[in-house]
């Protein structure tokens, strides 16, 4: 199992960097001698890759969802080569590209309406299982994690989450983004000026690239600090559930934490660096911090899922003494 995944993620990193390689030259050379022959590879490799889904889906590993989208990339990547090829050959092309697509939609746009019925605490857990029926897990999670976090950022900018933080232990309050997020915007047209003058002899498209990066990432800080607000750590039924927005979450017993305290004092980054090793951290940066240690190692779920487990856990709190007393926990 190890061998085939392994497999697979150097079969797709080929792909990206044939398919990376491909775009630049058509868009910035669309004659150069080497186009055709890097065309001809990426459709092996993702031809390749088809063959293999469809081995897995005979083996019932596999929902026949997941051979949709390699399809119709295949087909449209068979379309361009065929640029000169009869219009008999183009037009069936075409329609199996068009048919394929139309299909991934439909199917798509049914198991996005399903979600609310699929299990998990978090709108991203129901995504990415949704998702999941169409690109691989950890793809999916990171699609529906980027959909939240870009739905949370426009909520919040149009009126969301100004009212009061859900009940809880609030770590956004006192977190270094918050003094930062209204300048940020701000930024945006200094961004755009800086850009077109600096690389005002390159492609149009390289600058417009670069625009919509920067409009991104405002829209990923302000959705971060959106869900950071709305996802408070909270201590409910004898279980403590810690987040840090959409970045990291876990759910433990109580009981399972046999200390908590804030960190030491240090004498150098060096002296911090070695005493943090092993810990997981579910920290906004600039406000307090405090240490748990478990009874039982624990896996705190990230970008790609669960992580390794750790019996040590450094989580931010605005209120540290509150969540010190809520918990009950020996100081260590």
């Amino acid at each position: 199992m190890t061998l085939r995944v392994r497999s697979s993620s150097l079969l797709w990193g080929l792909f990206v960097a044939l398919g990376s390689a491909v775009l630049v030259l058509r868009l910035q050379q669309p004659g150069h001698p080497a186009l055709p022959r890097l065309t001809v590879a990426l459709l092996l490799l993702l031809t390749l890759r088809l063959t293999a889904l469809v081995r897995d889906w005979r083996a019932g590993q596999l929902p026949p969802t997941r051979l949709l989208l390699p399809a119709v990339l295949l087909a449209e990547g068979l379309g361009l080569a065929m640029a000169g090829a009869s219009p008999t050959a183009t037009t069936v092309r075409f329609a199996t590209a068009a048919g394929l697509e139309a299909l991934l939609l439909v199917l798509a746009a049914r198991t996005l309406r399903q979600t609310r019925t699929l299990p998990g605490n978090w709108p991203e857990d129901r995504i990415a299982t949704a998702f999941a029926a169409f690109v691989p897990p950890r793809a999916a999670r990171l699609m529906a994690l980027e959909l939240v976090m870009l739905g949370s950022a426009l909520h919040f900018l149009f009126g969301g989450y100004r009212q009061e933080a859900p009940e809880g232990f609030s770590h956004h309050r006192e977190a270094a983004l918050r003094a930062i997020l209204p300048a940020l915007p701000l930024m945006i047209p200094g961004d755009f000026l800086l850009t077109n003058t600096l690389l005002k002899g390159t492609a149009p498209w390289l600058r417009w690239l670069l625009h919509g990066s920067s409009v991104y990432g405002v829209l990923w800080l302000v959705g971060y600090y959106a869900t950071l607000k709305a996802r408070p750590h909270r201590l409910r039924n004898g279980r403590l559930e810690l987040n840090l927005g959409l970045l990291k979450s876990v759910t433990l017993p109580a009981g399972q934490v046999l200390a908590a305290s804030p960190l030491p004092a240090f004498d150098d980054d060096w002296a911090r660096h070695a005493y943090m090793k092993g810990v997981e951290k579910l920290v906004a940066k600039g406000n307090a911090m405090l240490e748990l240690k478990l009874s039982v190692p624990v896996q705190v779920t990230g970008l790609l899922g669960p992580g390794r487990p750790t019996d040590r856990l450094a989580v931010s709190v605005d209120d540290p003494s509150a969540f010190l007393a809520a918990l009950g926990r020996p100081c260590a």
